[in-house]
Formats: structure tokens, sequence, C-alpha cells
């Protein structure tokens, strides 16, 4: 029996461990090193003579008795959530289609996420009304997530706040409020829908792949582990991140070849590693990412981060047709998806659909204020107007750009050329300089990892480019 084995610290982590909890997670609770978690879980696998996560989960369900916390289901291994009633606030009964109609909405949308694991309504609503601890809530219903919420309408007047819960501490994860006119009841609850999901889906997931550069030397991770820890290193944005990415994809696809999500994030890595110049030949990644996503598309024709995945790596391969008509697939799909939309708002522009451009960047922007990538939306809009034209504007969006990340040289070549097209070569030539500090091996042909569909309005962007000093 395990709790005959094993010390009450030792039980406690086990328990913890084989129910999903990660080392970070333990470590904050118990209030020590995530290093002690890891030496305390050596010893209790040496005293169990277990050598996996599942035999060890294994172990302490056959020696729980009934009614212990065994009988409740395992937490899943992708990000998991359940999604409570919103209350009423209002104090008038009949708002009440309100605040379940917006839940309602925020449990169907998530469920189309391919990433998450989403507690049914019937089972999250049966909660309604009652004062619950959220960490029994999450514990029976075995999730590591709870959003909560409630609608209060004063007049004419709605707010809507979210707060989501982690399961495991009891803390929050984050929270926002939201205000809208009561004029149209439907189109404020879509608006709201959006926000809230595109947000979360980035929250829950960067703040569920813990570790993922140490925990991918284990030799028990699943293909789901292990694609969802290189997923979490495509944010570091950088050529080691991405080295270790490709070595945790490349465990998935060998254990799963048909895996869609690994190879979905494989083509999102070949595709940034092409777009930031990480590679010698950012051609052959460029193709490389190409042939994933459409491999990912077949495997799973109807999720809409592989049609998201093949849509951006035909940008470098002017295949700029083929890439909007995945995007335009990524957001019928899924609307609620903050990084298609947004994607879908960069591949308008290089088209020359500089108003739908315009459009979508910014509802992915509204949708999801706090992606980390964030400067990709900035720099498409930068890319929008300086198609359209509008240079002070593509400049403006173009600082934005560099501000959230200095290292992105296509927000540089807009800023650059934009001072140009206003006549301003002392502004474009400081961008330039700038933008070697951070680069100094930047050329002007990385402009082709972007380019504009129109060669006439491509070949005016090199010039200015060497106007302002680009080589």
């Amino acid at each position: 029996m395990p709790d005959e084995i094993l010390s009450p610290r030792e039980n406690e982590i086990a328990s913890a461990y084989a129910q999903g909890d990660t080392y970070q997670a333990i470590a904050d609770r118990l209030c020590i090193a995530p290093s002690t978690v890891r030496t305390h879980l050596a010893t209790i696998y040496r005293k169990l003579g277990v050598s996996s996560k599942l035999d060890l989960r294994k172990q302490i369900e056959a020696a729980a008795p009934t009614g212990s916390v065994a009988d409740h289901p395992p937490r899943p291994d992708k990000p998991s959530i359940a999604v409570l009633a919103f209350e009423n606030m209002s104090g008038d009964p009949q708002q009440e289609y309100f605040s379940d109609g917006i839940t309602e909405d925020i449990i169907t949308a998530l469920s189309r996420s391919p990433w998450l694991f989403v507690i049914a309504r019937n089972s999250s609503f049966t909660y309604k009304g009652q004062s619950v601890d959220v960490r029994r809530v999450a514990t029976e219903l075995g999730v590591r997530f709870v959003l909560e919420g409630g609608v209060r309408r004063a007049g004419d007047r709605i707010r809507v706040t979210a707060q989501l819960i982690d399961g495991l501490t009891g803390g929050h994860v984050w929270s926002e409020r939201y205000d809208g006119q009561l004029k149209d009841v439907f189109d404020l609850q879509d608006e709201i829908t959006r926000q809230v999901v595109a947000s979360l889906q980035t929250v829950v997931h960067l703040n569920t792949a813990e570790e993922p550069v140490e925990r991918g030397t284990r030799p028990d991770l699943t293909v789901w582990e292990l694609t969802m820890r290189a997923w979490h290193l495509l944010y570091d944005f950088t050529p080691d991140a991405y080295a270790a990415a490709k070595i945790l994809l490349e465990r998935a696809l060998a254990l799963d070849p048909k895996s869609a999500e690994a190879n979905m994030v494989l083509s999102l890595i070949n595709h940034h590693v092409a777009l930031l110049g990480f590679a010698q030949d950012t051609l052959h990644a460029a193709e490389a990412a190409h042939a994933l996503g459409r491999r990912a598309t077949q495997l799973d024709p109807k999720n809409e981060y592989a049609q998201w995945a093949l849509g951006i790596s035909c940008w470098g391969l002017h295949r700029h047709e083929e890439g909007l008509a995945a995007l335009e697939r990524a957001v019928e799909l899924n609307p609620n998806c903050s990084v298609a939309r947004g994607s879908l708002g960069t591949a308008l522009a290089l088209v020359g659909r500089t108003g739908e451009s315009i459009e979508n960047q910014t509802i992915a922007i509204r949708m999801n204020p706090r992606d980390p990538s964030i400067f990709f939306r900035f720099s498409g809009l930068a890319i929008a107007n300086y198609v359209a034209g509008d240079h002070p504007s593509a400049i403006e969006w173009a600082e934005r750009a560099i501000h959230h990340n200095p290292r992105w040289q296509h927000a540089y070549f807009i800023l650059a050329a934009s001072h140009i097209a206003l006549g301003q070569a002392e502004d474009a030539r400081a961008a330039v300089e700038t933008c070697r500090e951070v680069l100094p091996d930047i050329a002007a042909s990385a402009v082709e990892r972007v380019p504009l569909k129109d060669e006439a309005k491509m070949q005016e962007l090199r010039l200015r480019l060497h106007m302002a000093g680009f080589v």
C-alpha cells in the first residue's frame, strides 16, 4: 500500500502528481522548490517500483478506499476547463436567460478547440446557484481550470465579469470585465464570448505547459505532452527554443506519425524559423512548413489550427491565394481563433484588401489583447496601412510592433519604407540603424519572407528599403 511505504509528504506529492499536477503547482502549494518535488518523486518511484506517471496512478487508485479522491475522474493530459453558470447579479430573474446564454456560448466555443478538454454544460450547470469551493469543483469534474463570472444589468447597460481559477491552487489566473449596451443583446453576447474564449485559449495553454525543456527529457511523455511543450516553446521566438521544440516534435511523430497536432506544430516551428531568419536555408524551412501544414489539414480537416498553419506557411512561397483560402477556412471553423483571424488580416493586406485586413486585425487584437505574439497583429496593421498609402498609421503600428518585439525585422522594414514614402530620410536611416543594433546581419532580402502579391508594390518596397539604407 503506498500510504504504508511512503511518508505523509511523499504520499501528498505522489497523489497530486498522479492526478495531473505539475512540478511547479505542487511546489507552489507546498512552498518548496520544483527541484525538491523532483527529488521526492524519484524516491517515490524507487520505493513503489514504478517507472511512469501511469504506473504511479494505477498503484494509488488500486490502494485508494471507496469514496477517496481516486473516485473522481483523472485530469486529462490536455488543458482542461469547466465553465460554471455565470451568476445573474441583476436582481431580475428575467435576466437569467442572458447569463445562461453567455455561459452556454462560451462552453460551445471552447469545445471547438482541439487543444482543450471542456466539461459539458449538463455537468457544470449542476453547481448553479450553489456557493462552491472551486478546488472541489475542479477535483470532482477532473479539470485543471474553472471559469466563473457574473452578469449585471443597469438600465440599458450590461456588465459581464469573468475570472479563471486554477483548480489546483485556488488562485486567480486571469480576470476581465466587459461593458456594453443592451441595444442588440445577441451581438453583445457574441462579442463577449469571442473575447473571453480567445483570451482563455492563450492563458490556459500558457499556464498548463510548464518546464517544457527540462521535462522534455523524460522518456515517458505522451504525444500530447510532447506536442504541448513544443507549442509552448513557439512563443519564445528564439533559435534555441525552436531547436528544442523540433526535438520534442520529432519524438512525438516517431510515436504517432498521424498526429495532426504534432504535424501542425512542427509546421509552425518551421514557418517561424524561416520567418525570423533562424535557418541558413529559409526557403527549405518554408517548404517544410508548407508540407507539414498540408499534412496536418489532411489528417484533421476540421482543425482550425492546422488550417492556420497551412495558411501562414504559404506566404514565403508566394502562394497567396492558397494561404488566404486556408485562413478563411480556419476562421470559418472557429471564429474565436484569434491567431487565425489576425493572420487572415495579414494575408488580406498582402493581397491588397486593406480594409478587410484592418477589420480582421482589429477584431483579433480586441479578442486577445494578451496574446504573446501580438506584435504580429501590430505589424499586420502596419502592412495594411502601408499598402493603403496611410504611411503615418503604418509608422505608428510598426513602432508598436517593435516595442513588443525589438527583433521583428519586418516591422523595421515597414517603418523605414514608410518614412521614405513621407520624405523623412533621416528618420528612415535611424530606423535602419536601430534595426542593425539588434539584428546586425539583417539584409533587405529578408523582406521576401512576407512578400506583397502586387509585384509593382513589392518592387517599390524594395527600392524604399535600399533608399533607407538596407542592403
